[in-house]
């Protein structure tokens, strides 16, 4: 079951995290029936593992809420140079 460059769809990553941790099977036995990339499998564990420490997923939370301000403060600077210009261009506008 190679990849090529496609993602992996949830259910097989659970089940193959599923394989390492409760089945005991290794990585590289992993790797070597299903064909997937050793790194990939090693970052889907540690992917689970964040997901089960609160204070990670409070992290991620937040950096996800910095995000979405910092791209909303990013619009509103925008909107505001937008009327800034459009104000000065009617004011030129009423003064001829």
């Amino acid at each position: 079951m190679k990849n090529n460059g496609k993602r992996y769809n949830e259910e097989f990553k659970s089940d193959i995290i599923r394989l390492v941790r409760e089945e005991k099977r290794s990585v590289s036995s992993i790797v070597k029936d299903f064909g997937v990339n050793d790194q990939t499998v090693r970052n889907w564990l540690k992917e689970s593992k964040d997901k089960q420490d609160p204070d990670k997923v409070r992290i991620a939370e937040l950096e996800a809420e910095l995000k979405e301000a910092k791209k909303k403060l990013a619009d509103s600077e925008l909107t505001i140079d937008i009327l800034k210009k459009a104000t000065a261009i009617f004011a030129q506008n009423n003064r001829r």
